[in-house]
């Protein structure tokens, strides 16, 4: 069973209406609209940005439609996406839509899904932000309610992951295995650096003196090659529930030997190799790569190119894309 354990299917009228105007990506906005008409135009036909460019427009529902499609062609059978709550950040001030029509529409959008499938393609995780008044028992109904499966922090709207007001919903999560999973890494929207830090590993380590057990994914392993890499490192082998993802991976072109050495590496490590997911980031580099393509990188490209030259074999691939995640999202394990 292949996982993807980082993908999303919020529409852009959940992002802050000020981050839509600074990309003109603001559908309400007649400027924009025909910004993006000309570029279409211009655009050769079938390109990826083209097709990135169409999400503008989309619902939740049928970006989750785009989704599965491409999922079914790279032949993945479960994806996790991730919801986002972008009401809070202090920059931005809202313009957003409603959290609870958000909440509502990707709950329908996957229900559907999953229903004509007979079986769970699509698992998502709420979006909970300490500073949406009730956060816990919001998040902590919609897990109840079975349709969502995990839990999405993204400390770099402005609060940082150690904030007390979060610390029954880590009560909640952990002693029932509901996994956790974390933007950890120095960049992502809003786009503001003095914001990145507030997702750094430190503040996790002390999350986890508290919560030893917590189920928690620090995804993007901080793919800038800092020192939040080897504290990630720390805290997975020192942690028996913690892991770490490599989904949005643009290293991958322009410096795909770093990349997937590092990557290498891991898989060759004890408790290391056991804690890394399979990630795609979809659709935030759909102007870069499909859900296949992405995958390729890992199976075909890395060992093609002269430079990077690094093989992964088909049991350290079903390690990162079956195994893993299964343990991860406490599901079936693969057969």
């Amino acid at each position: 069973m292949k996982i993807n354990c980082h993908c999303h299917i919020f529409s852009l009228d959940c992002v802050p209406r000020e981050f839509r105007q600074r990309f003109l990506i603001d559908a309400d906005q007649p400027v924009h609209s025909a910004a993006r008409r000309m570029l279409l135009r211009v655009l050769p036909e079938s390109s990826r940005f083209q097709d990135w460019l169409e999400f503008v427009d989309l619902s939740i529902d049928e970006i989750a439609s785009r989704l599965l499609a491409e999922m079914d062609e790279a032949g993945t059978d479960l994806a996790t996406p991730l919801m986002m709550d972008m009401a809070y950040c202090p920059h931005f001030g809202g313009g957003t839509k409603s959290f609870d029509d958000q909440l509502a529409e990707t709950a329908a959008a996957v229900q559907t899904i999953n229903a004509q499938a007979g079986r769970t393609r699509l698992l998502p995780f709420i979006a909970a932000d300490p500073n949406r008044p009730g956060v816990v028992r919001l998040v902590a109904d919609a897990l109840d309610a079975g349709t969502f499966g995990g839990v999405k922090i993204y400390p770099v709207m402005g609060f940082t992951p150690d904030d007390r007001r979060l610390f029954p919903l880590y009560e909640h999560c952990a002693p029932r295995r509901i996994p956790i999973t974390a933007h950890c890494e120095e960049g992502g929207i809003p786009g503001l650096t003095h914001y990145y830090g507030f997702a750094h590993p430190v503040y996790w380590q002390r999350v986890l003196e508290h919560f030893p057990d917590l189920t928690l994914n620090l995804a993007h392993n901080d793919r800038s090659g800092t020192p939040w890499q080897h504290r990630i490192a720390e805290l997975i082998q020192t942690h028996p529930n913690v892991y770490t993802d490599v989904s949005f991976a643009t290293e991958m072109w322009y410096r795909p030997r770093r990349f997937f050495t590092h990557l290498k590496t891991m898989l060759a490590t004890p408790i290391l190799q056991d804690r890394v997911l399979y990630g795609t980031d979809w659709y935030m580099g759909r102007f870069l790569w499909t859900e296949s393509s992405y995958e390729a990188w890992f199976r075909d490209y890395a060992a093609r190119i002269p430079w990077c030259r690094v093989r992964f074999t088909d049991a350290e691939m079903t390690r990162i894309m079956e195994t893993n995640p299964a343990r991860f999202l406490n599901h079936p394990a693969p057969t």
